[in-house]
């Protein structure tokens, strides 16, 4: 089995395909140094983001380890991860960089 996606952080949930997925197809990426695989409930175009976990509206996006978002709806493991289901979120980068 060949990974298509690429799990950045072992903290985030969600992972980037590699290349197109279609629905039903398998999302397949190293976790904790062992090979997943969960199935793509809709088509993803290559280089966007795949929920590997369900995640609840209005819970954390984790990518790099860190929070790109928060979600707008419940997102389903497995189904496309975009800035339609996704929202950004203020964040104080002089506190962060300190």
């Amino acid at each position: 089995m060949k990974t298509n996606t690429v799990l950045l952080n072992q903290r985030d949930n969600v992972v980037t395909a590699t290349q197109d997925i279609a629905a039903g197809e398998a999302v397949i990426f190293f976790f904790d140094n062992k090979l997943k695989s969960i199935n793509a409930i809709e088509a993803i175009p290559a280089w966007n983001k795949v929920a590997i976990e369900d995640i609840a509206e209005q819970s954390p996006i984790v990518k790099y380890g860190e929070i790109i978002g928060a979600s707008l709806q419940k997102i389903t493991k497995g189904a496309y991860v975009s800035h339609l289901n996704i929202e950004s979120l203020p964040r104080d980068y002089d506190k962060e960089m300190r």
